[in-house]
């Protein structure tokens, strides 16, 4: 646990061919998500890089802190971390485990569009746990 506090950015930066490697096996598969009468269609490729850049974002922010010699809060680090990369795993790999419709495009049945949608919404909602991690390293004094 020690490694995780100390070098956070380098879990997000491990993520990042991993989500592009998921996005990428199934790179033609499309997600349609009906919310009342709209369709939102993705690739899967496409959502792999999405959350590809994100993690390349969080990993970013965490090595700039690190680098500035600051100080971040390790149970706030902790959770941030798990919980995004819980929340981005079921994101993405809900998907492989739908059967396919005759189009070729996964239709998301009611439950996984309620775990793909609060997954979503943990993972933004999260990022609020970063960002205070963020502000607290910089105010607090250096190592």
């Amino acid at each position: 646990m020690k490694k995780i506090t100390q070098k956070p950015h380098f879990v997000f930066w491990i993520l990042i061919p991993v989500l592009l490697l998921i996005g990428y096996i199934d790179s033609n598969e499309t997600i349609a998500i009906n919310i009342h009468d709209t369709y939102f269609v993705i690739t899967m490729l496409n959502l792999g890089a999405l959350l590809s850049i994100m993690c390349g974002i969080i990993g970013l922010g965490y090595w700039v802190i690190i680098k500035l010699n600051r100080r971040l809060v390790n149970w706030l680090t902790i959770i941030h971390l798990i919980i995004t990369v819980i929340s981005l795993c079921l994101i993405l790999l809900i998907p492989f485990f739908l059967p396919e419709s005759n189009q070729g495009i996964t239709s998301l049945y009611f439950d996984a569009q309620v775990t793909i949608t609060i997954s979503a919404v943990v993972a933004v909602c999260i990022q609020s746990l970063y960002l205070i991690n963020i502000i607290t390293a910089l105010i607090r004094k250096t190592n």
